[in-house]
C-alpha cells in the first residue's frame, strides 16, 4: 500500500544516487550562452560552479516560510496555485512538496517501489536554464541523482530515493519488493508547438514555474497529462480515488490584469464553471477535482512570509533600485504583490493621469437626461469608447466634464465592419437601455473605400453605423493630426474639479483604456523621411487603438489645441457691428449710413 502522509506523518530518508556514489557539489552560473552545446551533465556542473557545497535535506521543512506556503505544501488538490513577492519562499515550497508527492504515492503492486515523474516545462530552454533549473538545484543539489539530455533537447534527472519507510508486501507476493521511490523530473520546453510538445507525454504531476508566464494552452493541453505515469497496472485494485494520483502546480509573482491566471485563481464563478466542467467526466467514485489558490502577502501586510530567511534589508532595496528605475509597476507586483500593469515604455500622460484621480472605484452609472456619444477607431482592430459630457458654465469660465462607462475592443479577432457595429449595438443595448445616442465620432480614415466591405464604395464608418443605428461622422478637427488628440486628452485629464467631479473619470470596466493610461500607451522614437527623429505614441501595442477612440471622443466637444474653454464671446475677441460684435448705434446694430444696397436709388 502506500504511505499517506501528512503533516503529522514524514518519513526520514536520504537520496541515494544510482550509481550509489555521492557527485560532487552543486552551483548555478547565469551566463546561460556558456551552456550552448553541453550536454546535461556539463551544463549542470557549469551551473553548480557558484553554489558551494550542496546538502542534500529531504525531510519535511522543520519550518515553512509561513502559514499559507505550508498549506500550499502539503495541499493535493488537481490544481495548486501559489502567488507571492519575490522571496516568499514559494519556489522551494513547491519544489519539497514534489518529494512529498513522491512519497506519499502509492506503491505499485508489481514490485513495491514508488514511481513519480515530475514535468517541468517551460516556453524556452534559455528559461528553463537561467532561472527554473538554477532554482531547482538549490533544492535538489545535482550529487543526489544523475542528470542526461541536454544539448537544446529535453533534460531529465533521476533519483532513487529511500525515505525510511519499510512497508510490508501485500500478503501473496513471491517477487521482489522494494522500498525505494524512483523521482524523475524532466525538464522540456515547448516552443510554438503547445499541443505537439504534450501529445502522448506522462506524467505524475507537472510543476509550471511561473505560471502567469506560460499561455492558458499549457494549462489546457498539460492538464490531460497528468496522473498518467506509472502504467495503471501498478496501481491495480486500488480504488479509483488512489489510481487518479497527479497534480499541476503553479508558482507566480502577481501576474497582470487580463492575465489568464487571474482568472483562474481570482475568479471565484469563473473557477467554479470550470470545475463545474471538468468534474462532470469524472468516473464514478473518484474524488472530486480541486483547484486551490494561496496568496502570501505582500511585504507589509501582516504576515508577510519568510522574512526570517532574507537580509533585514531585502525589500527595502528592491524598493530603492526599481524606484531609481522609474519602475513603480515592478514595485506593486513583484514586492507588495499587487496586480498592475507592467510598464511597455514611458506612459504618454504619465505626467497627467492619475488611476486615484481618473478611475471610479465603483461601477459608473451614467448621468440622466444626458445623451450616450461614440469615439471609435476603425479597422479590423476596431475599438470604441462609450462617454458622457456635461458641461458647467458659459464662455471663458466654461467646464467640460466626461464620464467614460464602456470602452469596446477584441485584440484576438479581425472584425469586418458589420460585426463590429452588431456588438457596438449589442454593447448599448445591454449596458445603457433607454438612453439616446446622440452620435459616434470616428477617424477620418473610416471615410475610405473600406477593406472589409463587399461594395468597395462602403466606409468604415458607414458599416458601423448602418449595424449600430446611429450616425457616425469623421473627425476633422485638428485635421487628424496628433497634437491635438493629445492636448484634447490632456485638457481633460488637467481640467479643475467642480463639486467632486473630475475631468474625465473611468469606468474600472474599461481595461484597455486604464492600462493605456498606465502602462501601455507609451512614447517611441519615429524618423521621418528627413532622417529626423521624433517622439509618438507605439501603435504597435493593442491598447493605442482603444486610445485613439477616445482621442476622437474627446475632439467631438473641445477645440483643436485641446483647451476646454468655449470660444470666446463677440465681446472679448473685440469684434464690432456685421464682424460679429455687438450694435454700435441703434437697437439693431451696425453701421447706420442710410444706404439701402437693394434699393441704390432710393426709389420706391
Amino acid at each position: 500500500m502506500t504511505a499517506n502522509l501528512g503533516p503529522s506523518e514524514w518519513g526520514a530518508g536520504e537520496g541515494l544516487p544510482l550509481d550509489r556514489e555521492a557527485q560532487g557539489a552543486g552551483g548555478q552560473d547565469d551566463r546561460v550562452d556558456e551552456l550552448v552545446g553541453l550536454d546535461a551533465k556539463q551544463a549542470i556542473e557549469t551551473l553548480s560552479a557558484d553554489l558551494g557545497p550542496g546538502n542534500a535535506d529531504l525531510d519535511a521543512p522543520a519550518a515553512f516560510p509561513g502559514p499559507i506556503a505550508e498549506a500550499a505544501y502539503w495541499d493535493d488538490g488537481a490544481i495548486v496555485g501559489i502567488q507571492g513577492p519575490v522571496g516568499s519562499g514559494k519556489t522551494t515550497t513547491m519544489l519539497k512538496s514534489r518529494l512529498r508527492r513522491a512519497m506519499a504515492a502509492p506503491c505499485s503492486v508489481i514490485d513495491g517501489r514508488r514511481r513519480y515523474k515530475l514535468l517541468v516545462i517551460r516556453a524556452t530552454y534559455r528559461q528553463l536554464w537561467s532561472t527554473t533549473i538554477p532554482d531547482f538545484l538549490k533544492v535538489f543539489p545535482k550529487h543526489l541523482g544523475e542528470w542526461s539530455g541536454g544539448r537544446g533537447g529535453p533534460v531529465t534527472f533521476t533519483m532513487l530515493h529511500d525515505d525510511g519507510l519499510r512497508i510490508d508486501p501485500p500478503p501473496g507476493h513471491t517477487g521482489d519488493w522494494s522500498n525505494e521511490i524512483l523521482f524523475i523530473v524532466e525538464f522540456m520546453a515547448f516552443g510554438d508547438d503547445i499541443q505537439g510538445s504534450l501529445r502522448g507525454y506522462q506524467a505524475t504531476d507537472i510543476w509550471m514555474h511561473e505560471m502567469d508566464t506560460n499561455p492558458q494552452d499549457v494549462l489546457i493541453n498539460a492538464i490531460t497529462r497528468i496522473g498518467r505515469f506509472p502504467d495503471q497496472e501498478h496501481y491495480r485494485g486500488y480504488p479509483p480515488a488512489m489510481r487518479d494520483y497527479g497534480q499541476l502546480v503553479g508558482d507566480f509573482n502577481a501576474p497582470e490584469p487580463g492575465n489568464w491566471t487571474i482568472d483562474l485563481f481570482h475568479d471565484g464563478e469563473k473557477r467554479a464553471e470550470l470545475l463545474e466542467l471538468m468534474n462532470a467526466e469524472l468516473p464514478e467514485g473518484a474524488d472530486a477535482i480541486r483547484i486551490s489558490f494561496y496568496r502570501q502577502p505582500g511585504f507589509g501586510e501582516p504576515g508577510c512570509e519568510n522574512l526570517a530567511n532574507l537580509p533585514p534589508s531585502y525589500y527595502h532595496k528592491q524598493v530603492a533600485t526599481l524606484t531609481l528605475q522609474g519602475r513603480g509597476d515592478q514595485i506593486d507586483r513583484l514586492v507588495y504583490n499587487k496586480i498592475v500593469y507592467a510598464k511597455a515604455g514611458e506612459p504618454v500622460f504619465q505626467r497627467e493621469f492619475s488611476r486615484r484621480i481618473h478611475v471610479s472605484d465603483v461601477i459608473l452609472k451614467p448621468w440622466p437626461g444626458l445623451p450616450l456619444m461614440v469615439g471609435l477607431d476603425q479597422g479590423f482592430k476596431g475599438a470604441a469608447v462609450v462617454g458622457q459630457v456635461m458641461t458647467e458654465g458659459v464662455g471663458r469660465s466654461q467646464k467640460i466634464f466626461w464620464k467614460i462607462l464602456a470602452e469596446l475592443h477584441f485584440p484576438k479577432e479581425r472584425l469586418m465592419a458589420k460585426t463590429f457595429g452588431e456588438r457596438l449595438s449589442e454593447l448599448l443595448e445591454t449596458r445603457f437601455p433607454g438612453f439616446a445616442v446622440a452620435g459616434g465620432w470616428g477617424d477620418m480614415a473610416g471615410e475610405a473605400g473600406a477593406s472589409q466591405a463587399a461594395d468597395e464604395n462602403d466606409t468604415w464608418n458607414r458599416l458601423v453605423s448602418r449595424a449600430a443605428g446611429f450616425r457616425i461622422r469623421p473627425q476633422k478637427i485638428g485635421t487628424n493630426r496628433l497634437q491635438p488628440r493629445l492636448e484634447a486628452v490632456r485638457a481633460a485629464l488637467e481640467a479643475p474639479t467642480s463639486a467632486g467631479r473630475v475631468g474625465l473619470l473611468i469606468d474600472p470596466s474599461c481595461a484597455f483604456l486604464i492600462a493605456g493610461f498606465t502602462a501601455r500607451y507609451v512614447w517611441a522614437f519615429e524618423v521621418d523621411a528627413r532622417g529626423d527623429k521624433r517622439k509618438v505614441p507605439n501603435k504597435s501595442l493593442t491598447e493605442a487603438n482603444v486610445m485613439d477612440a477616445l482621442q476622437y471622443l474627446l475632439l467631438s466637444h473641445v477645440r483643436a489645441d485641446g483647451t476646454i474653454e468655449a470660444p470666446p464671446s463677440p465681446a472679448d475677441r473685440g469684434l464690432v457691428g456685421h464682424n460679429g460684435g455687438p450694435p454700435l448705434t441703434g437697437e439693431t446694430g451696425g453701421l447706420s449710413t442710410g444706404y439701402d444696397v437693394l434699393n441704390p436709388y432710393g426709389g420706391n
